[in-house]
């Protein structure tokens, strides 16, 4: 409580780092004491406690404790060896001569006292465990989206065509668009103002296809959308849709200025056999032709003079 209550506060986080381990040795070589060094519970309770210590601190710390706690427990379990001090002072001299594992008093003791140790080792690894799983699935995220749109990226567009193509008989189209001088906004108003406007494209993007359907941000101010059982009319309804948004959207600038964009699209669709570098190849041809149309405009792969797909 005491630390969740001061965690923002930098002294006593680092009090309490230094105090944590050297308290729970402590209290370990305590308890190891009172029912006996040699007891399983007394050893698999410093195994435990140092394993997590290896986890969450440094090892310099966990060591640099770790030998000090270890000559205590030498000297303990040399002076009680040679009859100085009790062995397992809590038990009584007639359970410490009889036989142990047939004493429920015993059990019970070594139970208490290795348990809560137990079962303090599972919390902590579980949070570990919580805490790598968490991680593992940001570092795929980040390999996997664009960081600056936070669409997918070309890798993963790779992936899921590749996916695609492995499967025989799936229909999907891709559609290519690329934002219409874009440069332009880029040398007039600054990189700034044209992240901007990225990001508000991909956001479009995102709203205006499928949960199914893959938006990524194929390069520069160019994007790509692989829409899932889709046929061609339909991509070309979407890749319009998208279209028409994209010119209505208006971007304030600070100066109070309204900056408006268009984008280009071409649409291509899967064939049998085809490569998924072929279908990319000819959505770029048709993107590439609604520019020469004068852009700001869906054209798709029917409308070029196409050889055999390869």
């Amino acid at each position: 409580m005491l630390s969740h209550r001061y965690k923002h506060n930098a002294k006593f986080r680092q009090f309490i780092a230094y105090f944590s381990p050297v308290f729970f040795g402590a209290v370990m070589i305590y308890a190891g004491y009172t029912v006996g060094m040699f007891s399983p519970a007394t050893i698999a309770g410093f195994v435990n406690i140092v394993l997590i210590g290896l986890v969450y601190y440094s090892r310099k710390m966990i060591y640099g404790i770790a030998l000090f706690a270890s000559i205590f427990t030498v000297i303990i379990s040399y002076l009680t060896f040679n009859g100085d001090i009790r062995y397992a002072p809590v038990f009584s001299d007639t359970l410490t001569h009889s036989e142990f594992y047939h004493n429920p008093f015993w059990i019970k003791s070594m139970a208490e006292v290795y348990l809560p140790i137990l079962l303090t080792s599972i919390l902590f690894f579980e949070i570990l465990l919580s805490q790598w799983r968490r991680r593992e699935m940001k570092i795929k995220k980040m390999s996997q989206t664009d960081a600056l749109t936070n669409v997918f990226n070309r890798r993963y567009i790779g992936e899921q065509l590749s996916t695609l193509e492995s499967k025989k008989k799936a229909t999907y189209a891709v559609v290519l668009l690329d934002l219409d001088y874009f440069k332009k906004i880029n040398d007039d108003y600054g990189h700034e103002t044209g992240d901007a406007v990225l990001q508000r494209v991909a956001t479009i993007l995102c709203t205006t296809t499928r949960i199914q359907d893959v938006v990524g941000r194929f390069g520069g101010e160019e994007f790509i959308l692989i829409l899932k059982d889709q046929n061609l009319q339909q991509a070309i309804e979407i890749a319009e849709r998208c279209r028409k948004i994209i010119e209505q959207e208006e971007f304030e600038l600070e100066t109070g200025k309204i900056l408006k964009t268009s984008a280009s699209f071409g649409v291509a669709l899967s064939q049998e056999n085809a490569k998924k570098e072929y279908i990319i190849r000819m959505a770029d041809r048709a993107l590439y032709l609604a520019k020469q149309k004068g852009r700001n405009q869906v054209r798709n792969y029917l409308e070029l003079n196409l050889k055999p797909a390869v």
